[in-house]
């Protein structure tokens, strides 16, 4: 064992490279400059192993543009910088091979000491990808917990007060039917009976969609989105053939998704019926259902020409059970509260464009 003197050996506790080249490693904080004179760039070796580079990357202006995610709000930021504007922004970057990382990035400006003209950049970067991903995955489940509360208050609500209302008027008909009546009302309090059965066996059926959605054993296989929407046409071809009706579809540019059969077809026959219901009488009924990938998205739009909503009076509220826009006797207010738990039990979301008298757009992301 080597034996140092009290002093040097004091010297190499404190040594402040060696605390600073560690902090720099364990936190992957990583090193640049830019020369403005001579248009150099530089970047440390812990820089360049945060973001894969090789040690013959030759890190110019353009190459280190190219490594921001968005090299247009790159520019707009050091620019504001240059122009007197602080520099502390959490950029997403892109590492050598492709993959995206969030980083803290400083700058500071060099001058010289003479004309105080700006020659220089130079600051630091820091990885915070770990904790960008934990607060996104965070959102994500807070969001969940959010559609799933929404979810059983509108569960509550059937059954706090759709029940309690058919429970009551079916206990106050068999209350009149306890009293002696004439035979020429009988008919008028089966009907009663019938309506309150009728509507009694509709709303536990709501109930019962309601609670397959969160227990539902949800099984993904590769869809073929065509044959599913095939088959849901199959399904209301009556319907469909009653009214004046044109459906288009295209799906070849995401003919497959990787979801659960059952809820697709559901979530397109509620969209289906519900173009139908509120349609334009006065023109032709055109729907357009198309599938693309955008990005890293995959988008399915269902798209018609009928009556529209009113989305500043309504747009809050369309989702929502039991919800109704128009004077259809039909109407519900079910099916898109149906369509939209399902696709958001799956993790994805459904959107609406809609302007009256042209038409309503449905574009659900998977």
């Amino acid at each position: 064992m080597k034996i140092y003197p009290k002093e040097d050996l004091q010297l190499k506790l404190q040594d402040k490279d060696f605390f600073l080249n560690e902090t720099a490693r364990t936190t992957q904080t990583g090193s640049y400059s830019y020369n403005m004179i001579t248009g150099l760039c530089y970047m440390d070796d812990i820089g360049r192993k945060v973001l894969s580079l090789p040690d013959n990357y030759n890190l110019t202006v353009r190459s280190a543009l190219n490594l921001f995610v968005n090299p247009r709000e790159a520019i707009n930021r050091f620019y504001n910088f240059i122009n007197g504007a602080n520099f502390e922004s959490d950029l997403e970057l892109q590492d050598y091979n492709g993959k995206k990382l969030w980083v803290r990035i400083s700058a500071k400006l060099l001058r010289d000491p003479e004309t105080q003209e700006i020659v220089g950049i130079r600051g630091v970067f820091v990885s915070i990808d770990r904790f960008i991903k934990q607060g996104k995955e965070l959102e994500k489940k807070a969001q969940v917990i959010e559609s799933q509360n929404e979810r059983l208050i509108h569960f509550a609500h059937i059954i706090s007060h759709n029940l309690r209302s058919h429970s009551s008027n079916l206990e106050l008909t068999l209350e009149a039917f306890a009293h002696e009546i004439e035979e020429s009302q009988n008919p008028i309090f089966n009907n009663y009976l019938k309506e309150i059965s009728s509507s009694l066996s509709q709303t536990l059926e709501h109930l019962n969609e309601v609670v397959t959605i969160n227990t539902q054993h949800r099984n993904k296989e590769i869809v073929d989105i065509k044959e599913i929407f095939d088959s849901v046409i199959e399904e209301n071809e009556q319907l469909i053939a009653s009214t004046n009706c044109n459906i288009e579809c295209n799906f070849s540019k995401l003919p497959r998704i990787y979801y659960v059969p059952s809820f697709l077809s559901s979530v397109l026959n509620n969209l289906l019926s519900n173009a139908i219901k509120y349609r334009e009488p006065s023109r032709e009924l055109k729907i357009k259902v198309t599938s693309k990938r955008k990005g890293n998205k995959e988008l399915l739009t269902f798209e018609d020409n009928g009556i529209g909503i009113d989305l500043i009076k309504n747009g809050d509220k369309i989702f929502n059970m039991y919800r109704t826009f128009h004077t259809n006797k039909d109407a519900r207010g079910v099916g898109l509260f149906l369509a939209k738990n399902q696709v958001e039990s799956l993790e994805g979301d459904i959107f609406v464009k809609s302007t009256l008298g042209k038409g309503s757009r449905f574009t659900i992301k998977f």
